[in-house]
Protein backbone atom coordinates (compact mmCIF):
# COMPACT_ATOMS: atom_id res chain seq x y z
CA UNK A 1 0.00 0.00 0.00
CA UNK A 2 2.61 2.54 0.87
CA UNK A 3 4.52 1.50 -3.10
CA UNK A 4 1.49 2.35 -4.43
CA UNK A 5 0.17 5.52 -2.60
CA UNK A 6 3.85 6.85 -2.81
CA UNK A 7 3.97 5.90 -6.92
CA UNK A 8 0.65 7.51 -7.06
CA UNK A 9 2.08 10.86 -4.62
CA UNK A 10 5.07 11.25 -7.59
CA UNK A 11 2.94 10.99 -10.91
CA UNK A 12 1.94 13.88 -12.92
CA UNK A 13 -1.24 12.43 -13.01
CA UNK A 14 -3.71 10.52 -10.99
CA UNK A 15 -7.10 8.79 -11.67
CA UNK A 16 -9.79 6.56 -9.35
CA UNK A 17 -12.78 4.83 -9.39
CA UNK A 18 -14.68 2.52 -7.00
CA UNK A 19 -17.01 0.10 -7.23
CA UNK A 20 -19.46 -0.14 -4.22
CA UNK A 21 -22.90 -2.06 -2.88
CA UNK A 22 -25.38 0.75 -2.19
CA UNK A 23 -28.57 -1.13 -2.17
CA UNK A 24 -30.79 -0.84 1.26
CA UNK A 25 -27.72 1.59 2.64
CA UNK A 26 -27.69 5.02 3.24
CA UNK A 27 -23.80 4.79 3.21
CA UNK A 28 -22.32 2.24 0.46
CA UNK A 29 -20.26 -0.01 0.90
CA UNK A 30 -16.29 0.29 -0.84
CA UNK A 31 -15.69 -2.51 -2.19
CA UNK A 32 -12.95 -1.83 -4.89
CA UNK A 33 -10.60 1.01 -5.10
CA UNK A 34 -9.13 1.42 -8.76
CA UNK A 35 -6.00 3.93 -9.43
CA UNK A 36 -3.95 4.70 -12.55
CA UNK A 37 -0.72 7.29 -12.25
CA UNK A 38 1.10 8.49 -14.84
CA UNK A 39 3.13 11.08 -16.95
CA UNK A 40 0.66 13.21 -18.41
CA UNK A 41 -0.29 12.74 -23.04
CA UNK A 42 -2.82 11.19 -25.03
CA UNK A 43 -0.32 7.90 -25.67
CA UNK A 44 1.00 7.46 -22.13
CA UNK A 45 0.29 3.60 -20.63
CA UNK A 46 -0.85 3.78 -17.61
CA UNK A 47 0.30 2.09 -14.31
CA UNK A 48 -2.74 0.64 -12.97
CA UNK A 49 -3.66 -1.08 -9.35
CA UNK A 50 -6.76 -2.84 -7.90
CA UNK A 51 -7.13 -2.67 -3.93
CA UNK A 52 -9.35 -4.61 -2.59
CA UNK A 53 -10.97 -2.61 1.19
CA UNK A 54 -11.99 -5.35 2.45
CA UNK A 55 -8.45 -6.96 2.78
CA UNK A 56 -6.32 -3.77 3.38
CA UNK A 57 -6.66 -0.59 4.86
CA UNK A 58 -7.28 1.84 1.83
CA UNK A 59 -6.86 5.03 3.87
CA UNK A 60 -3.61 5.86 3.10
CA UNK A 61 -4.15 5.72 -0.19
CA UNK A 62 -7.42 7.87 -0.65
CA UNK A 63 -4.97 10.20 1.66
CA UNK A 64 -2.98 10.18 -1.27
CA UNK A 65 -5.59 11.04 -3.95
CA UNK A 66 -7.08 13.53 -1.73
CA UNK A 67 -3.52 15.36 -1.91
CA UNK A 68 -2.80 14.63 -5.23
CA UNK A 69 -2.65 18.22 -7.65
CA UNK A 70 -4.83 16.54 -10.80
CA UNK A 71 -7.04 13.69 -9.99
CA UNK A 72 -9.41 12.43 -13.07
CA UNK A 73 -12.92 11.16 -12.79
CA UNK A 74 -15.59 10.02 -14.64
CA UNK A 75 -19.00 11.25 -13.06
CA UNK A 76 -17.16 11.25 -10.11
CA UNK A 77 -20.05 12.79 -8.01
CA UNK A 78 -21.09 9.41 -5.70
CA UNK A 79 -17.44 8.44 -5.48
CA UNK A 80 -16.62 11.62 -4.11
CA UNK A 81 -19.17 11.39 -1.38
CA UNK A 82 -18.97 7.89 -0.89
CA UNK A 83 -14.84 8.89 0.31
CA UNK A 84 -15.78 12.08 1.98
CA UNK A 85 -17.98 10.31 4.13
CA UNK A 86 -16.13 7.12 4.46
CA UNK A 87 -12.40 9.24 5.18
CA UNK A 88 -12.80 12.72 5.56
CA UNK A 89 -11.26 12.93 1.95
CA UNK A 90 -10.99 15.96 -0.02
CA UNK A 91 -10.03 16.30 -3.70
CA UNK A 92 -9.30 20.48 -4.37
CA UNK A 93 -6.86 18.81 -7.58
CA UNK A 94 -10.25 17.03 -9.10
CA UNK A 95 -11.47 17.16 -12.59
CA UNK A 96 -13.98 14.90 -13.90
CA UNK A 97 -13.31 13.66 -17.85
CA UNK A 98 -17.92 13.83 -17.87
CA UNK A 99 -18.18 17.86 -16.71
CA UNK A 100 -15.32 17.82 -19.52
CA UNK A 101 -17.01 16.36 -22.46
CA UNK A 102 -19.67 18.94 -21.50
CA UNK A 103 -17.64 21.46 -22.29
CA UNK A 104 -16.25 20.37 -25.47
CA UNK A 105 -19.06 19.63 -27.37
CA UNK A 106 -19.42 16.12 -26.67
CA UNK A 107 -22.70 15.77 -24.98
CA UNK A 108 -24.07 16.31 -21.73
CA UNK A 109 -23.42 13.51 -19.02
CA UNK A 110 -22.05 11.06 -21.48
CA UNK A 111 -21.25 7.61 -19.94
CA UNK A 112 -17.35 6.36 -19.91
CA UNK A 113 -17.75 3.66 -22.45
CA UNK A 114 -19.44 6.16 -25.01
CA UNK A 115 -16.74 8.92 -24.06
CA UNK A 116 -13.58 6.21 -24.18
CA UNK A 117 -14.85 5.12 -27.60
CA UNK A 118 -15.23 8.62 -28.61
CA UNK A 119 -11.99 9.81 -28.01
CA UNK A 120 -9.62 6.43 -27.76
CA UNK A 121 -11.42 4.03 -29.47
CA UNK A 122 -11.52 1.87 -26.85
CA UNK A 123 -14.67 -0.68 -26.14
CA UNK A 124 -15.63 -0.38 -22.58
CA UNK A 125 -17.86 -3.93 -21.89
CA UNK A 126 -21.04 -3.24 -19.48
CA UNK A 127 -21.80 -6.45 -18.55
CA UNK A 128 -20.39 -5.73 -15.08
CA UNK A 129 -21.94 -3.09 -13.93
CA UNK A 130 -24.80 -4.50 -12.07
CA UNK A 131 -22.76 -7.21 -10.01
CA UNK A 132 -22.27 -7.99 -6.46
CA UNK A 133 -18.63 -6.57 -5.73
CA UNK A 134 -18.50 -7.68 -2.22
CA UNK A 135 -18.09 -10.80 -3.60
CA UNK A 136 -14.95 -12.60 -2.98
CA UNK A 137 -13.50 -13.45 -5.13
CA UNK A 138 -13.82 -11.43 -7.78
CA UNK A 139 -14.21 -12.88 -11.08
CA UNK A 140 -11.75 -12.08 -13.88
CA UNK A 141 -14.32 -10.92 -15.90
CA UNK A 142 -15.05 -8.03 -12.88
CA UNK A 143 -11.40 -7.23 -12.51
CA UNK A 144 -11.03 -6.57 -16.31
CA UNK A 145 -14.21 -4.15 -16.05
CA UNK A 146 -13.06 -2.67 -12.82
CA UNK A 147 -9.17 -2.18 -14.16
CA UNK A 148 -11.16 -0.65 -17.64
CA UNK A 149 -12.44 1.92 -15.54
CA UNK A 150 -9.51 3.78 -15.12
CA UNK A 151 -7.20 2.49 -17.50
CA UNK A 152 -8.38 4.71 -20.44
CA UNK A 153 -8.33 7.75 -18.25
CA UNK A 154 -5.17 9.53 -18.74
CA UNK A 155 -5.43 9.68 -22.05
CA UNK A 156 -8.98 10.92 -22.61
CA UNK A 157 -8.39 13.41 -20.00
CA UNK A 158 -4.53 14.60 -22.27
CA UNK A 159 -7.32 14.77 -25.47
CA UNK A 160 -10.03 16.29 -23.78
CA UNK A 161 -7.78 18.89 -22.48
CA UNK A 162 -6.13 19.35 -26.26
CA UNK A 163 -9.80 20.01 -27.19
CA UNK A 164 -10.83 22.31 -24.03
CA UNK A 165 -7.47 24.73 -24.61
CA UNK A 166 -8.89 28.18 -22.59
CA UNK A 167 -11.94 26.28 -21.77
CA UNK A 168 -9.94 23.60 -19.11
CA UNK A 169 -10.19 25.99 -16.23
CA UNK A 170 -14.11 25.77 -16.65
CA UNK A 171 -14.23 22.47 -16.81
CA UNK A 172 -11.81 22.11 -13.04
CA UNK A 173 -13.88 24.78 -11.43
CA UNK A 174 -17.03 22.81 -12.51
CA UNK A 175 -15.79 19.38 -11.53
CA UNK A 176 -14.22 21.47 -8.25
CA UNK A 177 -18.41 21.94 -7.47
CA UNK A 178 -19.08 18.67 -8.10
CA UNK A 179 -16.81 17.73 -5.28
CA UNK A 180 -18.02 20.54 -2.67
CA UNK A 181 -21.76 19.39 -3.68
CA UNK A 182 -20.60 15.57 -2.83
CA UNK A 183 -18.99 16.83 0.35
CA UNK A 184 -21.49 18.67 1.63
CA UNK A 185 -23.85 15.78 0.88
CA UNK A 186 -21.68 13.96 2.98
CA UNK A 187 -22.02 16.30 6.15
CA UNK A 188 -25.95 16.34 6.41
CA UNK A 189 -26.65 16.42 9.87
CA UNK A 190 -29.99 15.69 11.12
CA UNK A 191 -30.22 19.88 12.34
CA UNK A 192 -29.18 20.46 8.30
CA UNK A 193 -31.06 17.96 6.55
CA UNK A 194 -34.60 19.58 6.24
CA UNK A 195 -32.06 21.98 3.67
CA UNK A 196 -32.57 19.19 0.94
CA UNK A 197 -36.51 19.42 1.32
CA UNK A 198 -38.66 21.39 -0.60
CA UNK A 199 -40.86 23.72 1.32
CA UNK A 200 -41.90 26.07 -0.87
CA UNK A 201 -45.60 27.06 -0.15
CA UNK A 202 -45.63 25.70 3.13
CA UNK A 203 -46.36 28.54 6.19
CA UNK A 204 -44.15 28.62 8.97
CA UNK A 205 -45.48 26.08 11.16
CA UNK A 206 -45.04 23.60 8.29
CA UNK A 207 -41.20 24.44 7.34
CA UNK A 208 -40.54 23.77 10.95
CA UNK A 209 -42.66 20.64 11.38
CA UNK A 210 -40.25 20.07 8.00
CA UNK A 211 -37.24 20.52 9.94
CA UNK A 212 -37.62 18.18 13.18
CA UNK A 213 -39.02 15.52 11.08
CA UNK A 214 -36.27 15.51 8.39
CA UNK A 215 -33.91 15.32 11.66
CA UNK A 216 -35.88 12.13 12.83
CA UNK A 217 -35.74 10.51 9.87
CA UNK A 218 -31.76 11.69 9.23
CA UNK A 219 -31.22 10.04 12.95
CA UNK A 220 -33.29 7.06 11.83
CA UNK A 221 -31.86 6.03 8.76
CA UNK A 222 -28.49 6.71 10.44
CA UNK A 223 -29.47 4.55 13.13
CA UNK A 224 -30.16 1.53 10.85
CA UNK A 225 -28.30 2.16 7.96
CA UNK A 226 -30.98 2.49 5.93
CA UNK A 227 -31.68 4.86 2.44
CA UNK A 228 -33.89 8.36 3.44
CA UNK A 229 -36.64 7.23 0.99
CA UNK A 230 -36.99 3.58 2.77
CA UNK A 231 -37.71 5.35 6.23
CA UNK A 232 -39.83 8.85 4.46
CA UNK A 233 -39.35 9.70 1.26
CA UNK A 234 -39.74 13.52 0.60
CA UNK A 235 -43.86 13.36 -0.68
CA UNK A 236 -44.55 11.46 2.66
CA UNK A 237 -42.82 13.81 4.93
CA UNK A 238 -44.29 16.60 3.30
CA UNK A 239 -47.82 15.42 3.67
CA UNK A 240 -47.01 14.89 7.75
CA UNK A 241 -45.78 18.56 7.63
CA UNK A 242 -48.86 20.27 6.18
CA UNK A 243 -51.43 17.34 8.10
CA UNK A 244 -49.67 17.33 10.82
CA UNK A 245 -51.29 14.28 12.25
CA UNK A 246 -51.87 13.75 16.37
CA UNK A 247 -52.17 10.45 16.44
CA UNK A 248 -50.23 7.15 15.88
CA UNK A 249 -52.96 5.17 13.11
CA UNK A 250 -53.25 9.09 11.49
CA UNK A 251 -49.72 8.58 10.54
CA UNK A 252 -49.75 5.11 10.12
CA UNK A 253 -53.00 5.99 7.13
CA UNK A 254 -50.37 8.07 5.04
CA UNK A 255 -50.25 6.05 1.49
CA UNK A 256 -47.11 3.60 1.16
CA UNK A 257 -44.95 4.31 4.49
CA UNK A 258 -42.24 2.00 4.81
CA UNK A 259 -42.08 -0.34 7.73
CA UNK A 260 -39.55 1.61 9.71
CA UNK A 261 -42.29 4.78 9.66
CA UNK A 262 -45.00 2.66 10.41
CA UNK A 263 -43.34 1.29 13.58
CA UNK A 264 -42.60 4.60 15.07
CA UNK A 265 -45.51 6.44 14.51
CA UNK A 266 -44.78 7.29 17.45
CA UNK A 267 -41.52 8.72 17.32
CA UNK A 268 -43.25 11.08 14.03
CA UNK A 269 -45.54 12.52 16.56
CA UNK A 270 -43.48 13.62 18.95
CA UNK A 271 -41.06 15.53 16.10
CA UNK A 272 -44.09 17.11 14.91
CA UNK A 273 -45.16 18.13 18.64
CA UNK A 274 -41.29 19.47 19.00
CA UNK A 275 -41.79 21.57 15.85
CA UNK A 276 -41.73 25.32 16.60
CA UNK A 277 -42.52 28.24 14.26
CA UNK A 278 -40.69 30.63 16.50
CA UNK A 279 -37.51 29.57 14.53
CA UNK A 280 -38.89 30.03 11.28
CA UNK A 281 -38.03 33.09 8.98
CA UNK A 282 -41.49 34.00 8.08
CA UNK A 283 -40.74 37.36 6.07
CA UNK A 284 -42.88 37.88 3.31
CA UNK A 285 -40.52 38.73 1.08
CA UNK A 286 -38.91 35.13 1.32
CA UNK A 287 -42.38 33.64 0.59
CA UNK A 288 -43.96 36.06 -2.41
CA UNK A 289 -43.95 35.10 -5.93
CA UNK A 290 -41.53 36.66 -8.24
CA UNK A 291 -43.82 39.72 -10.83
CA UNK A 292 -45.07 38.73 -14.21
CA UNK A 293 -42.38 40.77 -15.51
CA UNK A 294 -39.74 38.85 -13.51
CA UNK A 295 -41.55 35.20 -14.78
CA UNK A 296 -41.39 36.50 -18.50
CA UNK A 297 -37.95 37.35 -18.19
CA UNK A 298 -37.13 34.20 -16.54
CA UNK A 299 -38.29 32.29 -19.36
CA UNK A 300 -36.65 34.14 -22.27
CA UNK A 301 -33.64 33.58 -20.14
CA UNK A 302 -33.64 30.16 -20.43
CA UNK A 303 -34.45 30.34 -24.14
CA UNK A 304 -31.19 32.09 -24.47
CA UNK A 305 -29.23 29.64 -22.45
CA UNK A 306 -30.03 27.52 -25.06
CA UNK A 307 -28.63 29.09 -28.21
CA UNK A 308 -25.20 30.20 -26.24
CA UNK A 309 -24.70 26.35 -25.54
CA UNK A 310 -25.95 25.88 -29.07
CA UNK A 311 -23.47 28.56 -30.07
CA UNK A 312 -20.20 27.76 -27.56
CA UNK A 313 -21.11 23.76 -27.51
CA UNK A 314 -20.80 24.09 -23.52
CA UNK A 315 -24.21 21.63 -22.39
CA UNK A 316 -26.93 24.25 -21.34
CA UNK A 317 -26.83 22.62 -18.00
CA UNK A 318 -24.02 23.90 -16.94
CA UNK A 319 -24.59 27.59 -18.41
CA UNK A 320 -27.46 28.05 -16.65
CA UNK A 321 -30.39 26.52 -14.80
CA UNK A 322 -34.43 27.45 -14.48
CA UNK A 323 -32.81 28.10 -10.74
CA UNK A 324 -30.26 30.48 -12.02
CA UNK A 325 -32.44 31.98 -14.34
CA UNK A 326 -35.35 32.48 -11.85
CA UNK A 327 -32.79 33.87 -9.11
CA UNK A 328 -31.26 36.19 -11.76
CA UNK A 329 -34.69 37.48 -13.38
CA UNK A 330 -36.01 38.23 -9.65
CA UNK A 331 -32.74 40.10 -8.21
CA UNK A 332 -32.66 42.24 -11.11
CA UNK A 333 -36.44 42.64 -11.45
CA UNK A 334 -36.52 43.87 -7.78
CA UNK A 335 -33.16 45.51 -7.20
CA UNK A 336 -31.47 46.24 -10.74
CA UNK A 337 -28.69 44.44 -11.85
CA UNK A 338 -26.30 45.05 -9.79
CA UNK A 339 -28.02 42.83 -7.57
CA UNK A 340 -26.86 39.70 -9.58
CA UNK A 341 -23.52 40.56 -9.33
CA UNK A 342 -23.08 37.52 -7.04
CA UNK A 343 -24.72 34.78 -8.96
CA UNK A 344 -23.60 32.30 -11.13
CA UNK A 345 -24.45 33.84 -14.18
CA UNK A 346 -22.03 37.28 -13.54
CA UNK A 347 -19.37 36.08 -10.56
CA UNK A 348 -18.01 32.95 -12.26
CA UNK A 349 -16.65 32.07 -15.89
CA UNK A 350 -20.38 32.14 -17.36
CA UNK A 351 -19.99 35.91 -17.21
CA UNK A 352 -18.34 36.15 -20.23
CA UNK A 353 -20.38 33.26 -21.97
CA UNK A 354 -23.87 33.93 -20.94
CA UNK A 355 -23.65 36.78 -18.42
CA UNK A 356 -22.79 39.84 -20.33
CA UNK A 357 -26.10 38.03 -22.74
CA UNK A 358 -28.17 38.06 -19.97
CA UNK A 359 -27.35 41.46 -19.24
CA UNK A 360 -27.04 43.00 -22.79
CA UNK A 361 -30.77 41.68 -23.78
CA UNK A 362 -32.33 43.13 -20.13
CA UNK A 363 -30.71 46.06 -21.27
CA UNK A 364 -32.41 46.05 -24.37
CA UNK A 365 -28.84 46.23 -26.08
CA UNK A 366 -30.31 42.11 -27.44
CA UNK A 367 -33.41 41.51 -28.91
CA UNK A 368 -34.92 37.80 -28.96
CA UNK A 369 -36.93 37.41 -32.63
CA UNK A 370 -38.23 35.03 -34.50
CA UNK A 371 -35.76 33.53 -37.43
CA UNK A 372 -36.67 30.47 -39.43
CA UNK A 373 -33.33 29.92 -41.13
CA UNK A 374 -32.05 29.07 -37.22
CA UNK A 375 -33.14 25.00 -35.93
CA UNK A 376 -33.80 26.82 -33.08
CA UNK A 377 -36.28 29.35 -35.02
CA UNK A 378 -35.02 32.49 -32.75
CA UNK A 379 -31.97 34.38 -32.65
CA UNK A 380 -30.49 37.24 -30.87
CA UNK A 381 -30.31 40.51 -32.30
CA UNK A 382 -28.76 43.50 -31.73
CA UNK A 383 -31.10 46.19 -30.38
Amino acid sequence: MARISAALAGAPLACFDLEFLSADRLVPALCLLQVAWSDMGPDVVPELALVDPQAVDVAPLVAALGAHPRVVVHAGRQDLQLLATRFGARFPGIIDTQVMAAFAGLGDQVGLATLAGELVGATIGKDQQWTDWSRRPLSTAQLLYAAADVRWLPAMYARLAARLGERLPWAKAESEVVAADAIAASEVTPETAWQNVGTRGLDAAGIATVKTLAAWRQRTAMELDRPLGHILNEKQLLELARARPDEPEDVRRIKGLPQPARQRASEILEAIAAADPSTVDASPRLHRPPSPRAQRWSELLLIIVQLVADRTGVAARLLATRSDADDFARAVDEQGPTAAESLPALSTWRRAVLGHVWLDFIAGKLALVGDASTPTGVALKSG
